[in-house]
């Protein structure tokens, strides 16, 4: 099982920018995206076509992680998946 760490940062207004990482290497270009969940659900449905051996992510926004998840997961459950960062994010704050 191979984890990358998908790092999602608000840029601005519906813009949210999404690096992987290989350890503290970035792998791949970085991509832009309107909201978290269509970030999450974009790297979970390309993420074994784009990063071969990849089965989850490590998924991390505003400093704060939820742990790795499944490929799958990251399609099925992207909005549920973001707003536990979001909160997580805002609650710890």
């Amino acid at each position: 099982m191979m984890v990358l760490t998908l790092h999602i940062r608000h840029e601005g207004s519906h813009q949210y920018l999404a690096r992987v990482f290989d350890g503290k290497v970035q792998v791949g270009a970085a991509t832009l995206h309107a909201r978290i969940d269509e970030a999450i659900a974009a790297y979970g449905t390309r993420g074994s076509q784009s990063f071969p051996g990849v089965t989850a992510f490590a998924i991390w926004y505003g400093g704060w992680s939820i742990g790795a998840k499944p490929l799958a997961q990251m399609v099925d459950e992207a909005a549920l998946l973001a707003n536990r960062l979001v909160v997580l994010s805002a609650v710890v704050r």
